[in-house]
């Protein structure tokens, strides 16, 4: 068992009291610039490393009350854009290629 669940279990049984679960840390916009920097540039997948991340960037998504497209890609500069790399003017062609690719999709 691990030690998280462990420790739940413990305070459960001898508190009675429930445990609220234990959510994991929003992704780190620098990693997921990276990434999806990375699949946009040559398509390579960034290895497994890379996985949490993509999969943090196509989490972002604007329903209003269906998909709205404009919206997601806009979410989704302005979460790239809290990564301070994101804002160099050098990488200003790397974060529009980023959003052209994969900001627009579901």
């Amino acid at each position: 068992m691990n030690p998280r669940a462990l420790l739940a279990a413990f305070a459960i049984g001898t508190t009675g009291l429930a445990v609220a679960p234990v959510h994991a840390q929003a992704a780190d916009p620098c990693s997921v610039y990276v990434c999806m920097a990375g699949i946009s540039g040559d398509g390579t997948t960034g290895g497994p490393e890379c996985a949490g991340a993509i999969a943090a960037f196509h989490a972002i998504q604007v329903w209003d009350p269906k998909f709205d497209s404009g919206a997601t890609a806009a979410a989704r500069r302005t979460f790239l854009m809290t990564c301070p790399g994101a804002q160099v003017s050098t990488n200003a062609a790397v974060l529009n290629t980023i959003i052209t690719q994969w900001g627009y999709s579901p």
